[in-house]
């Protein structure tokens, strides 16, 4: 059995008298029984909110290195990439490292 809470277990619970059979005679069994739902049970989600954050990132990479280097020779010393294209670019990359790096709390 699954369930996405304890408030949901319980609900689940109450809804179901052989489900609460069940969890009267072996509790402990019961519960060791009961599997937490993912989150995210589709994981397209996730994989389109990678790829959308990562276009975003290599966008604000490829633009700020156009800037610079389709700047005029003399002018090349002077040439900035504007803030705006940073703080997209920093924020991706934020948004990037969360989604990929693992929860402290996953086990193995």
């Amino acid at each position: 059995m699954k369930a996405k809470s304890i408030s949901n277990l319980v609900e689940k619970l109450n809804d179901s008298a052989e489900l609460k059979q069940k969890f009267e005679n072996n509790p402990m069994d019961f519960l060791e029984t009961v599997s937490e739902e993912p989150p995210i049970a589709n994981k397209w989600v996730f994989l389109t909110i990678v790829i959308i954050v990562g276009t975003c990132l290599l966008t604000s990479i490829i633009l700020g290195g156009i800037i610079i280097f389709d700047v005029s020779a003399d002018d090349r010393q002077n040439a900035k990439v504007p803030e705006f294209l940073v703080s997209i670019g920093a924020t991706a990359l934020g948004a990037l490292v969360g989604l990929l790096s693992p929860s402290p709390t996953a086990t193995k």
